[in-house]
């Protein structure tokens, strides 16, 4: 019985974490959701230029304010942790589902510029390219809608793809189970 009610309270807390009602992803340690918040908060002292490359991108993302570079890098920094680690981010957008899911196949080089981050994307295949593309325009959504672009989602671009958040093991199990949205190796 006691199994029963901490997975059905497991469950429920899971299911609020990742919804579009503005909570902040399953155990988010509360630095990040505050750099999550302040960078909504001041988008509009952000300025953000992404140029598509063959490969992936390059985006450099600014600001003049100093609270906003720094919730930037620490932004950029957990959130590399949290998808090195397996661990899922807005698992209710299919943009981002689908994000983690080629994760594997993206890589990132980040640097910092005097007033922000500067980021390589590379992806290692076309659907991890374009993937790559998708999540670089929803960025700059929300730097230029803020808070309106964060509550709703966005489409994903490989139709193929293996969305996340299809089985509770993905849920619990650090990310990395079954349906958690790892694209599978062909």
């Amino acid at each position: 019985m006691k199994t029963i009610f901490l997975t059905v309270a497991m469950g429920l807390a899971g299911a609020l974490a990742w919804g579009p009602l503005g909570v902040h992803g399953q155990g988010m340690p509360p630095e990040a959701q505050a750099n999550i918040h302040t960078l909504f908060q001041v988008h509009a002292k952000i300025t953000r230029s992404v140029e598509n490359t063959k490969n992936g991108y390059v985006a450099t993302t600014e600001s003049d304010d100093p609270k906003a570079v720094a919730a930037l890098r620490g932004h950029i920094r957990q959130m590399n942790a949290r998808l090195e680690s397996g661990l899922m981010v807005r698992r209710w957008d299919p943009a981002f589902a689908e994000y983690v899911a080629h994760y594997s196949d993206i890589r990132h080089h980040f640097s910092k510029t005097k007033k922000g981050v500067r980021m390589t994307v590379t992806g290692k295949t076309r659907d991890a390219i374009r993937v790559a593309q998708n999540h670089a325009a929803v960025i700059s959504e929300f730097v230029k809608e803020g808070w309106k672009a964060h509550d709703r989602s966005h489409p994903a671009v490989v139709v193929a793809t293996q969305t996340a958040g299809t089985s509770n093991e993905c849920c619990f199990g650090g990310g990395k189970g079954p349906g958690c949205g790892r694209a599978s190796k062909k």
